[in-house]
């Protein structure tokens, strides 16, 4: 990452802020890396969608907030980089508003953007009149806003219909509901360079993002059925492995989300996909690239357990009470999109090579390791030349495997090999 300037694997962080505790999950923004998204979203219940303000909506935001849509969690989206030269607020809201929906609607709006980005101001407090030089239509944004907000909650619906007016208090409580039910997908700008912003984001993550009760998710019984989750501490034990890692020095380690119940170390649970117990003497908190020991985590937490080899990308770890095995669904991934056959420069490598592409494998379910029968080729399939130029950089720097690729042999089963002659007679 420091050697390309670019992020290609998850990062978890967690901190305290007005009285919440917020985890979050930096991924990368190229879409040659597409597959960290995956797993965080099955871990979240808000998608923060970042746009550079001076380049407006990219590919990549739009596949990101398709697939939260997708996946059932609510999104928000920041405009960062506000005080960048030449923006025209009506041209990128418009293109936001095209691209994700006319649920996408500005909680706060900029008082002059470029050098001249000063403040945001609040239309949900709405506790001052707007400052001269903030821009687009403050009444008007803050009318749609209010519906947006009302359409998700009956009793707020009737009596804003009635003429009645919805206090500042009420909007920001039930601004979570809204974007939980899709009626509302909040804009906010910034400057993370500025600062300009940055208390108003953190606001807005703190009280409007979702909590795990406000999400309604789904797991099967061994039988088929599906049932409700009940994100509740008090519940029997559900968490699902969202991120693997292979560490040179710790081994594999698992990423977990818990989604219901609770679990204190040294206990045993029961991997779904096996049937079988499951030990896990350490739980570990993380925090970048640190780990540290805890002796219990609950709902909502996201943790991680060292050298457990049984455990798998998806994977469904459970409390065994009256063996129902209940188990999350799967996390789906993109399937790869480009090919290079690989083999190892030294030909001492070779049964090297194969055990550390698995590892990769294991870690990152965009790319996939097949053995051509036909042309006796061994060949990576990722998602771009970049990611599989990053998995060539991982052999070489943490297996110690030089290699060298080509492009995949055709295996041809029929060819042209001359001329022939032919005749028929036609009957009506």
């Amino acid at each position: 990452e420091i050697d390309h300037r670019i992020s290609i694997a998850s990062t978890l962080v967690h901190f305290d802020y007005g009285g919440h505790h917020i985890n979050l999950i930096d991924t990368p923004g190229y879409p040659d890396f597409i597959g960290q998204v995956s797993g965080a979203l099955r871990a979240v219940e808000t998608a923060l969608i970042l746009l550079n303000a001076g380049h407006g909506v990219e590919i990549n935001a739009r596949r990101v907030s398709k697939m939260a849509e997708e996946a059932g969690i609510a999104r928000m989206i920041v405009l960062n980089k506000c005080d960048t030269e030449n923006i025209d607020y009506d041209s990128l809201l418009n293109s936001i508003r095209e691209t994700f929906g006319s649920h996408c609607i500005p909680i706060n709006l900029p008082v002059g953007l470029g050098a001249d980005f000063k403040a945001v101001h609040d239309l949900v407090k709405n506790a001052q009149a707007p400052d001269a030089g903030t821009l687009g239509d403050p009444d008007g944004t803050r009318q749609e806003l209010i519906e947006a907000i009302v359409e998700s909650n009956e009793s707020l619906l009737e009596r804003f219909f009635e003429g009645e007016e919805i206090s500042a208090q009420e909007l920001s409580a039930n601004i979570p509901k809204a974007m939980a039910a899709g009626t509302l997908i909040p804009v906010l700008f910034m400057s993370a360079k500025t600062g300009v912003g940055v208390a108003e984001f953190m606001d807005a993550m703190s009280n409007y993002t979702l909590c795990p009760q406000d999400i309604q998710r789904m797991e099967q019984t061994k039988d088929g059925r599906s049932v409700m989750l009940d994100p509740s501490p008090d519940q029997p034990f559900v968490a699902q492995v969202i991120k693997t890692r292979i560490d040179p020095f710790i081994s594999k380690m698992s990423y977990l989300r818990v989604f219901s119940g609770k679990l204190n170390k040294d206990s045993s649970v029961v991997n779904v996909r096996t049937g079988k117990p499951v030990r896990l003497n350490q739980l570990l908190d993380v925090q970048g690239g640190k780990q540290e020991p805890v002796d219990e985590v609950t709902v909502g937490d996201i943790f991680a357990v060292a050298k457990v080899d049984d455990l798998k990308l998806g994977d469904t770890i459970a409390a065994d009470v009256n063996g129902d095995g209940l188990s999350l669904p799967e996390i789906k991934f993109p399937h790869p999109v480009v090919g290079l056959a690989v083999e190892p420069k030294s030909q001492n490598d070779q049964q090297k090579i194969s055990g550390a592409l698995h590892k990769i494998e294991e870690e990152d379910q965009t790319f996939h390791v097949i053995h051509d029968e036909e042309t006796h080729e061994m060949v990576m399939q990722g998602m771009s030349e970049l990611h599989l130029k990053i998995v060539q950089e991982r052999l070489l720097h943490r297996d110690k495997v030089e290699v060298v690729t080509h492009q995949p042999k055709v295996p041809y089963r029929e060819t042209i090999m001359g001329t022939v002659e032919g005749s028929y007679r036609h009957k009506k």
